[in-house]
């Protein structure tokens, strides 16, 4: 069960397509929804050029998959399916409800060159707009306070996507594996011809195993971590 929601601790999750986070990072966001984190989605397209799914009915799906969450959700345009392009007006857009919404975590795609090119183009919209975000001089987000996200993480949506030249941390979404799937299985157009949902569980249950529990998912950190103590460093996957 949920708890109550702690407005002192956002995460804002942004996808390419109306299914991304959900595969991509759903079971995070589940697990940290329960720890009484708020959640809010932003999605930059409708999947206007997918082969399955008109974007009205990706729309909806994306909209009862937000419910399940607990989650606001949120859909910029900025070109449509297969269109999206890094421009100054996008990042300023983003940076514009990262101040409104000031998150303490932003999540969005790896910037990795296999995979849709809306994702690697939305992972550096990302990056551009957390930075505008923190910029107090920035003319067009004057009339809202800057603001600093504290961890940037990118997640992959396939396994093609995911860097093989960065560690990752690993997240136990082991407690909540049956409202992942569920969740994933909102986004039915997406899976009358592919299997995405079972590819997600097998690489949720590679990563888990080799961790020590039954299912986790990888993010992606920006950047290196600062501690005081190495008695504060978390434990290291080193099981094989």
């Amino acid at each position: 069960m949920s708890s109550a929601p702690d407005p002192s601790f956002g995460i804002l999750a942004v996808g390419a397509h109306p299914d991304d986070i959900e595969f991509g990072c759903g079971g995070v966001l589940l697990a940290e929804g329960a720890r009484g984190a708020e959640v809010a989605l932003l999605v930059c397209s409708c999947g206007e050029a997918g082969t399955n799914g008109t974007p009205a009915e990706r729309e909806k799906e994306a909209k009862a998959a937000a419910g399940l969450l607990g989650a606001s959700i949120e859909f910029l345009d900025f070109g449509g399916d297969a269109h999206l392009e890094p421009r100054k007006e996008h990042a300023l857009a983003l940076a514009r409800r990262i101040r409104a919404l000031r998150p303490h975590v932003l999540l969005a795609p790896t910037d990795t060159v296999h995979q849709h090119p809306d994702h690697a183009v939305v992972a550096q919209i990302c990056r551009d707009a957390a930075r505008l975000a923190r910029y107090g001089g920035v003319a067009e987000l004057r009339d809202l306070p800057s603001h600093a996200v504290s961890h940037a993480f990118a997640y992959a949506i396939t396994p093609g996507a995911e860097p093989t030249d960065r560690r990752a941390i690993r997240v136990d979404i082991s407690a909540h594996f049956d409202r992942w799937v569920t969740l994933m299985e909102c986004h039915a157009s997406q899976l009358r011809t592919r299997r995405y949902v079972e590819l997600q569980i097998a690489r949720a249950r590679q990563l888990g195993l080799e961790s020590g529990v039954e299912y986790a998912m990888a993010l992606l950190p920006s950047d290196s971590f600062f501690v005081g103590s190495l008695r504060e460093l978390p434990a290291s996957v080193r099981l094989f």
